[in-house]
């Protein structure tokens, strides 16, 4: 069994990394947070500095199983928005991202509480969600062009597919977009720099990557969709999907006392570390 990785020695092992970044691409040895889960963080200095969290899973350990946010109906939306580190906490699981678009949504001033939605306040996912075997969300295809393919799991099998259903077996998935890699061929698709959430699978479907790219920061300037597609081939990826992104861009994993502590530095109304609520997330759990 891996051992766990307490904040303080994260706190000065990720600190390390940026010291050290120099001009160049640094990557510091992949550190193991939970069996089958290690953590490495990427950073770069120059014109365009990037700092990118790179989560890599072995679908094949013992106790290794994604989830996705179940619905909550009861402000007459298909769910209730939460920050990621809240569901991480709720769900009691060991890694949480971000997933799915989502509408209603207002950006709001710098720094003001003027955005939307509020942690609690109603909010419909974009595309089909489906959490536990159930239709959170069904197939939409008229709401946001970027949502093209869905990333479906059952317990430690991920499969990323066309369209917005998953294959029969599947009980969670997000429909999300557009796709990076497709059978290992990099989709060219034109984007700004912009910070990013993205899963990526290997062609023996015997690994995973959750990858969060930071933005919108002096020292992280984020990610186009081209960099993250060749991010996920240099990684060993044949298939990836492009998330939900921007402020909504979070990693949390549950510490070493068992409380949720964000890996990357969210930007949510422009104020770094600022955690922005939102409908739902991926989950992994990694227990034995």
């Amino acid at each position: 069994m891996f051992p766990r990785v307490s904040l303080r020695r994260m706190a000065l092992w990720l600190a390390g990394a940026v010291l050290l970044s120099g001009c160049a691409t640094v990557e510091r040895p992949g550190q193991s947070l939970f069996p089958g889960v290690s953590y490495v963080q990427r950073t770069e200095a120059g014109e365009t500095p990037q700092r990118i969290h790179i989560l890599s899973v072995d679908l094949e350990a013992q106790g290794i199983a994604f989830g996705v946010t179940p619905g909550d109906p009861s402000q007459g939306m298909e769910h209730v928005a939460r920050r990621t580190s809240a569901m991480l906490a709720e769900s009691r699981a060991q890694v949480a991202i971000n997933a799915n678009y989502f509408l209603p949504f207002k950006g709001g001033s710098k720094g003001g509480g003027d955005y939307y939605p509020h942690e609690g306040q109603p909010v419909n996912v974009s595309g089909a969600a489906l959490s536990g075997g159930q239709v959170v969300s069904p197939v939409e295809t008229d709401i946001d062009d970027r949502v093209e393919a869905m990333v479906c799991f059952a317990g430690p099998r991920v499969e990323i597919v066309d369209g917005q259903l998953c294959p029969k077996g599947f009980s969670d998935g997000v429909a999300a977009g557009p796709r990076l890699l497709t059978g290992g061929r990099i989709e060219q698709l034109p984007a700004p720099l912009a910070p990013r959430t993205a899963l990526g699978l290997s062609a023996d479907r015997k690994r995973a990557w959750l990858v969060v790219v930071d933005g919108r920061q002096p020292d992280a300037v984020g990610a186009s969709l081209p960099e993250l597609a060749a991010l996920f081939a240099d990684l060993g990826a044949s298939d990836a999907l492009n998330l939900d992104g921007g402020g909504s861009s979070t990693l949390a994993v549950e510490g070493a006392d068992g409380k949720p502590v964000l890996l990357n530095t969210p930007v949510h109304t422009g104020i770094p570390g600022r955690e922005r609520p939102v409908a739902n997330h991926i989950v992994l759990f990694a227990r034995k």
